[in-house]
């Protein structure tokens, strides 16, 4: 086992994931790139610095995880729950958020650049330093999100910023 691996971790992604082919060498390095984990639960697990580039997790399940360090690049997670999950320093860049529920979160330091988040919900969360760039912002509810110091750099759409803090943001 890995130092910052638990056997909860593992157990619980075995179990969680049990309709796609996952074996142990996926948990213990915590390697889902390009695997279709849609409709799977990953609620409350610690998964720091897990890999899932161009992963398919639509309706997946992260509310309460650890996913700080995590690489999302190029991941579908239309409708994903990610509900007060710790995203710092997570890379969403060129993701679907579409429909996402991000209420809560902290992802301070993230980077959605490119992201599409249609009409998702990233409301009450922290996004102190985090990069938009780019991204497809149409209809996302950011409803008293902290966007401190956040670069919205050629970001399009119209997001709803009721009550946002947006101190130091760049547009």
């Amino acid at each position: 086992m890995k130092p910052h691996e638990t056997p909860d971790v593992v157990a619980g992604v075995g179990a969680c994931c049990a309709g796609e082919s996952i074996g142990p060498e996926d948990a213990w390095s915590l390697d889902f790139h390009e695997k279709d984990l849609s409709g799977q639960c990953f609620s409350d697990a610690s998964l720091v610095g897990a890999n899932f580039r161009g992963a398919l997790l639509r309706g997946t399940r992260f509310d309460g995880a650890d996913l700080s360090n995590a690489d999302f690049t190029g991941a579908d997670l239309e409708l994903a729950v990610l509900g007060g999950a710790i995203l710092r320093n997570a890379s969403f860049h060129s993701a679907n958020l579409e429909r996402a529920n991000l209420v809560g979160v902290d992802a301070a330091g993230a980077d959605f650049s490119g992201a599409r988040m249609y009409f998702s919900r990233p409301g009450n969360g922290n996004f102190t330093g985090a990069s938009f760039q780019g991204a497809q912002l149409d209809r996302a509810i950011f409803r008293r999100a902290t966007l401190v110091n956040c670069d919205l750099r050629g970001a399009t759409g119209v997001p709803n910023f009721e009550n946002a803090r947006l101190d130091g943001v760049i547009k």
